[in-house]
């Protein structure tokens, strides 16, 4: 938690098409999301997977450089899992869960 209320958590990438952790957990309400990429080739991004998740989070990331990191901030008010995935890497399973859960 943020010295201003907000959670926070910090995703690691790199250069074996997975998150780091690949699952997190958060409460409703406001998120900082910073996604770190320790690769030292790949390029990355983040969103939240269209479609299918409890409430849509259109905040992402469309790129992360090697050795970089972006963050985001956002809402979640619907408690439940929401996928989260690489659009470069997605067809190589870089893919993730956010767990909402309720207050």
């Amino acid at each position: 938690m943020g010295a201003d209320g907000v959670q926070e958590l910090t995703i690691q990438v790199s250069d074996d098409y997975v998150f780091t952790p690949a699952t997190v957990t958060v409460a409703t309400g406001p998120v900082r999301l910073t996604v770190q990429s320790v690769a030292d080739e790949l390029t990355h991004g983040f969103r939240f997977t269209p479609g299918g998740n409890p409430q849509d989070i259109t905040e992402e990331i469309s790129v992360i450089g090697p050795g970089r990191s972006e963050t985001v901030e956002f809402e979640v008010d619907e408690a439940g899992d929401y996928l989260f995935d690489c659009s470069f890497h997605i067809g190589m399973g870089q893919t993730g869960v956010m767990t909402v859960a309720a207050d």
